[in-house]
C-alpha cells in the first residue's frame, strides 16, 4: 500500500480529532477541500480509516480497574476462546500472543468484586487451561498510534 507524506498527515490529523472538517483539514494542511476529500474517501475505501470515534476517559465512568489478562488455551481452540472473550463488555482488546500464554486481553472492571467474577467466569471456559491476571497501576501512555505515524512522517 502507497501512502505518501499527505496522506500521513491527513491520518495524523484525524487521529487528534477525527470531528474535523475536510475543510478544516484542507486549511490545516494547505491543499484542496477536494484533495482531501477524495484522498480520506480513499484510505476509507483502502481500510487504513476503518472508524472515526471518541477518546473517552473510561476511569471517568467508573472503571477504575484496568486489568491485562493472559490466558493459556488447551490444544487447538485459540479461535473459540477468543470469539467468546472479545463478547465480553469489560474486555476492549484481545491479542493473539506468542510465549507461555496464548492470549492478552485488556479488560476495565469497576470493582475488584467484577473484576473476580471475571476471571473466575473465564477460568469455567472449558478450554481455558490458566489466566494470569494482572492490574495496571499507572496508564502511561495511550497513544493510539500518534507516535508511530509521527515515526513514519520523520523518515519520509
Amino acid at each position: 500500500m502507497d501512502l505518501d507524506k499527505l496522506d500521513l498527515k491527513i491520518i495524523s490529523t484525524l487521529i487528534e480529532n477525527s470531528r474535523l472538517s475536510s475543510r478544516e483539514i484542507a486549511r490545516r494542511l494547505n491543499v484542496s477541500v477536494g484533495t482531501i476529500q477524495a484522498r480520506i474517501k480513499r484510505l476509507e475505501d483502502l481500510g487504513v480509516i476503518r472508524r472515526y470515534t471518541v477518546d473517552i476517559d473510561i476511569e471517568n465512568l467508573g472503571y477504575i480497574y484496568p486489568v491485562l489478562i493472559d490466558i493459556k488455551v488447551k490444544g487447538g481452540m485459540l479461535r473459540e476462546v477468543e470469539e467468546i472473550v472479545s463478547r465480553e463488555p469489560n474486555i476492549t482488546s484481545v491479542y493473539d500472543i506468542t510465549g507461555e500464554y496464548d492470549i492478552t486481553v485488556i479488560g476495565w472492571f469497576r470493582t475488584r468484586h467484577e473484576l473476580d467474577d471475571f476471571v473466575k467466569k473465564l477460568q469455567r471456559i472449558e478450554y481455558v487451561e490458566r489466566t494470569h491476571t494482572k492490574l495496571i497501576l499507572n496508564i502511561i501512555s495511550e497513544n493510539e498510534r500518534t507516535g508511530l505515524i509521527s515515526n513514519i512522517l520523520s523518515n519520509l
